[in-house]
C-alpha cells in the first residue's frame, strides 16, 4: 500500500503546475536581529582576517580567498533532550574582475531560529567599509535553489522524536554595488537544536573538504568544539594538514589550519577525493562511547584509522542491530530492527505472492533484487546498501543459497585503506560466484558499477567471532561498456539544413551513465512490476479510484509528451551548436530487465550548422555528426595528476550521409585513419556506396586509470578525435 501511495503522489506531482506569489521581503526587526547576532564574529581578533591585500602571484585570478573559517560547537548542555549545534562561517574574499563580481551578486542566508545570523560588509579599495542592508532580501520559495556555498555542512538531523524549533527558511539578497577590487567580508551562523531524547546515538553526515578551492586561498580553518558526548573522526590525505586536539572553555577542541593553496586550473579526469589534498571529518553523538557499531574511539579522542579486525566487529554489530530475529523487543531505541522487520515482511509478501521460492537459485536472486528495486527504488526512493545486503542475505539464507557479505567503498570517495566513517562502507553480497550490488532506479542484477571496479574489499564473516578477509572486486572491459549511434542524415531541399534520424544504444556502465536523460519524461516505471513478474499496484484500487487515477495517468502522459522533446533538445544542444528543431523521440528498449539490458531509442531532429556554401559547391562538416569532441588546450597538456576515466568503454558512430543529387563528394582521403596504443584508439573508415557517404567511427578508452607519464599517449587518440570532428567534405556540383 505504501508503494501505491508513492505512485499516486508521483502522478499528482507530475501534473501539478506551480504558481509563484509575490516575493516576500524580510522585516526590519528580523534583519537587525540577524546582523546583531554576528557582532561577536566582528569582534574576534583573528589575524588571518586583518589583511586586505592578496599575493601578487594571484592577481590574475577572478578572486582570492583572503581568509575563511568555519566553527562548529556541539553542545548537549544541561538538558537531556537537545543537542545544540552552532555553525558559524566567516569568509573574506577579494574580487579582482567582473567574473568575480558576478559570482557574488547574490547572497543567501538562513533564518530558521533566533540564534541564526548573517551580516555582509563590502570593503572598498580605499578602506571604506559598507554594511549591506538586509531589507531588500526576499524569501526563497524552493530551498533547492540555494547554492551549496551558503548552506551549512550540518543540517538538522532526522530523529525519532522531533520537538525542535529550528527550521530551514532562507532569504536571497541581491548586491548591486560590487566592483572589481572590492572585498566581500561576510559571516553567518546556523543553529540547529537536534532532539536526542530517544536517541542513543546520532551520526552527522561526513564532511569531505578539498584543500584546493575555486579561488586561491591565503588562509582557511576549521574549528570543532565538542562536549563529552560528541566524538570526532578525521583523516587527512595527500599532504593535507591534520586536525590538532586541544581543550578550551570546557570543550574538547579540534582545529585545522591550511595556508597558501593554489587553484587547480583543470580537474578533468581527476579522481579528486583520492588524488588531491583533502581532509575529512565526522561528528558522532553517543550516549555510550563504547558502542560496538559506531566508528568512534573508546575514549572519545580523535579517531584517525580503523583496522580490519575493528571493521569486522563493527559491521557485525550493525548487522546484529538489524537482525529482527535476535529475540529483542522492537522499540524506538531499536529503530534499525524495526525498519528491517518491515522491509523483510514487505519483501516476503511479494515473494510468496509470486511463488518465488519455487524458482531456481539464479532466478530467485533476480526476483529478490527486482522486488527491492520496485518497492524501494522508484519515485525518488533509495535504500541504503546495508539494508539491501541484509535483506538479500536473509532471503538467500531462507532459500538455502550460500552467500557472503562483503564491504567495500565508493572509489570516487575513498579506498579501504582510508576508511574512517561507517557511512563510507558499501555493502554487497556474493552468491553463486556473482557479486550483487545495491540497486539503482534502472539497474539489473549483477550489474557492475564504476565506483566499485577493481576495489579492495573485505568478506565479513558474521557471528560471535567476526573476521574480515581481503578480496578484490571484478573489473570490466571496453567491449562490455558501449555507446553505439547510427545516424542517417540528409540535406533539405534548399541545401541549408540537415535532417537527422539517429538510433542510439547503450550497454554496461555506459547505459548507467546515460539512462537518466533517456528515461526522463517516459512511462517506463508504470510497468516496473513486470521485471519481477508481479501485479500492477493500481489493480488494488476500487473501480472508482482506478478510473480517477487512470485520468491522472493520462494527464501525466500528455504532459510528458510536451516536456520530453523540449528536454531532449536541450540535451542535444550540448553536442551541436544549432539544433533547429527536435521532432521525435521513440524509446525502443529501456534496459531495465534482465532479459533485455540494452537501452535503445531513436530521435529525429534538424541541424542548421553543418553546411556552408562555397560558390556552386558546399562544405559540409559531416564528421561533426559524432558530436563535440574534447579539445585539450596547450596549458592543460602537462599533466600533474594521473588520469581516471572511471571505466573502459567504447563509442561507435555509423553515419550514413545522403549525397544530394547533382553533387559529388571530394576530400575522403583525410577521413580514413587509425590511431591506437595501450591507452585507447580512434579509428575511422569512409566509403561511398551509391549516393551514400558512410563513416564508421570508433573511439575506445581501454584503461580506467592512466599514469600521468602516459598522458601523451592518451592525447594521441583524443587529438585525432577532435581534429577529425573539425574536418569538412566538399560537395562539388556536377
Amino acid at each position: 500500500m505504501k508503494q501505491l501511495q508513492l505512485y499516486i503522489k508521483f502522478l499528482l506531482l507530475a501534473v501539478t503546475v506551480s504558481t509563484s506569489a509575490f516575493a516576500q521581503t524580510i522585516k526590519e526587526e528580523l534583519a537587525n536581529k540577524l546582523q546583531s547576532n554576528m557582532d561577536a564574529v566582528w569582534r574576534e581578533a583573528d589575524a588571518s582576517f586583518a589583511s586586505n591585500t592578496v599575493p601578487d602571484k594571484w592577481k590574475g585570478y577572478s578572486g582570492v580567498i583572503i581568509a575563511q573559517k568555519v566553527k562548529f560547537v556541539f553542545d548537549k548542555g544541561s538538558g537531556a533532550d537537545k543537542l545544540n549545534v552552532y555553525e558559524t562561517t566567516h569568509r573574506k574574499i577579494k574580487l579582482l574582475d567582473k567574473d568575480g563580481v558576478n559570482s557574488f551578486s547574490e547572497f543567501y542566508f538562513r533564518r530558521g531560529h533566533d540564534n541564526d545570523g548573517f551580516a555582509l560588509h563590502i570593503i572598498k579599495p580605499d578602506g571604506t567599509v559598507d554594511t549591506v542592508s538586509l531589507l531588500t532580501a526576499v524569501l526563497v520559495e524552493d530551498n533547492d535553489d540555494v547554492p551549496g556555498t551558503f548552506t551549512p555542512y550540518f543540517e538538522k538531523q532526522s530523529t525519532i522524536k522531533n520537538k525542535t524549533k529550528s527550521e530551514n527558511i532562507y532569504f536571497k539578497l541581491a548586491v548591486s554595488n560590487l566592483e572589481p577590487g572590492d572585498i566581500i567580508d561576510y559571516a553567518s551562523t546556523v543553529f540547529n537544536d537536534n532532539d536526542v531524547a530517544k536517541m542513543n546515538s546520532l551520526e552527522f553526515d561526513p564532511v569531505y573538504y578539498l584543500c584546493h578551492r575555486g579561488y586561491p586561498v591565503v588562509s582557511q580553518k576549521f574549528e570543532i568544539n565538542t562536549d563529552e558526548k560528541s566524538y570526532v573522526n578525521s583523516k587527512s590525505i595527500n599532504g593535507a594538514p591534520e586536525f590538532k586536539e586541544g581543550s578550551s572553555g570546557g570543550y574538547k577542541t579540534f582545529t585545522w589550519d591550511d595556508n597558501d593553496r593554489e587553484k587547480i586550473k583543470d580537474t578533468r579526469w581527476v579522481n579528486e577525493y583520492l588524488a588531491l589534498p583533502m581532509t575529512k571529518f565526522q561528528i558522532i553523538y553517543s550516549k555510550n562511547n563504547d558502542a560496538q557499531d559506531l566508528f568512534i574511539s573508546d575514549r572519545g579522542d580523535l579517531k584517525k584509522s580503523i583496522t580490519p579486525e575493528e571493521l569486522a566487529k563493527k559491521v557485525n554489530g550493525i548487522y546484529d542491530k538489524m537482525d529482527a530475529g535476535a529475540g529483542r523487543k522492537l522499540t524506538q531505541d531499536n529503530i534499525l530492527a524495526a525498519y528491517t522487520t518491515n522491509l523483510l515482511a514487505q519483501t516476503e509478501a511479494y515473494l510468496r505472492k509470486g511463488e518465488a521460492y519455487d524458482l531456481n537459485d539464479d532466478d530467485f536472486i533476480k526476483r529478490v533484487y527486482y522486488i527491492l528495486r520496485h518497492t524501494n527504488g522508484l519515485y525518488g526512493r533509495r535504500l541504503g546498501s546495508q539494508f539491501f545486503a541484509y535483506v538479500m542475505m536473509e532471503k538467500l539464507k531462507r532459500k538455502n543459497i550460500p552467500a557472503e557479505l562483503i564491504v567495500t567503498t565508493d572509489n570516487s570517495t575513498t579506498d579501504m585503506a582510508n576508511v574512517i566513517f561507517g557511512t563510507e562502507l558499501q555493502w554487497l553480497v556474493r552468491a553463486k560466484n556473482k557479486f550483487v550490488f545495491n540497486f539503482s532506479t534502472n539497474s539489473n542484477p549483477f550489474d557492475l558499477k564504476d565506483e566499485y571496479l577493481g576495489n579492495e574489499a573485505y568478506v565479513i564473516t558474521l557471528g560471535k567471532n567476526p573476521s574480515a578477509s581481503p578480496v578484490t572486486l571484478p573489473t570490466t572491459t571496453a567491449e562490455e561498456n558501449y555507446n553505439n549511434t547510427v545516424i542517417d542524415a540528409a540535406m533539405d531541399a534548399d541545401l541549408e539544413k540537415t535532417n537527422i534520424t539517429s538510433t542510439t544504444s547503450f550497454k554496461g556502465i555506459s547505459k548507467h551513465d546515460n539512462e537518466g536523460a533517456a528515461l526522463l519524461y517516459t512511462n517506463v516505471y508504470d510497468v516496473d512490476f513486470l521485471a519481477y513478474f508481479g501485479d500492477n499496484d493500481l489493480d488494488m484500487l476500487s473501480d472508482k479510484k482506478r478510473e480517477e487515477y487512470d485520468r491522472l495517468i493520462f494527464a501525466r502522459k500528455e504532459e510528458f509528451k510536451k516536456r520530453k522533446p523540449e528536454y531532449m533538445k536541450r540535451q542535444l544542444q550540448n553536442e551541436y551548436s544549432n539544433v533547429v528543431s527536435y521532432d521525435n523521440f521513440n524509446l525502443i528498449t529501456d534496459g531495465r530487465t534482465f532479459k533485455n539490458q540494452e537501452l535503445k531509442y531513436t530521435e529525429k531532429f534538424v541541424l542548421g550548422d553543418l553546411t556552408r556554401k562555397a560558390g556552386k559547391n558546399y562544405l559540409v562538416n559531416v564528421p561533426l555528426l559524432m558530436g563535440g569532441q574534447f579539445q585539450v588546450k596547450a596549458e592543460d597538456r602537462q599533466r600533474k595528476y594521473d588520469v581516471d576515466v572511471r571505466y573502459p568503454h567504447t563509442l561507435t558512430w555509423d553515419i550514413n550521409y545522403s549525397i544530394p543529387a547533382g553533387f559529388t563528394v571530394k576530400g575522403l582521403a583525410g577521413l580514413n585513419q587509425s590511431v591506437e596504443n595501450e591507452t585507447g584508439a580512434f579509428i575511422t573508415k569512409a566509403t561511398i556506396e551509391g549516393n551514400v557517404l558512410k563513416l564508421n567511427i570508433k573511439k575506445i578508452y581501454k584503461q580506467t586509470k592512466i599514469k600521468k607519464e602516459d598522458f601523451n599517449k592518451m592525447l594521441e587518440f583524443l587529438d585525432a578525435a577532435y581534429d577529425f570532428s573539425q574536418r569538412k567534405i566538399l560537395l562539388k556540383k556536377n
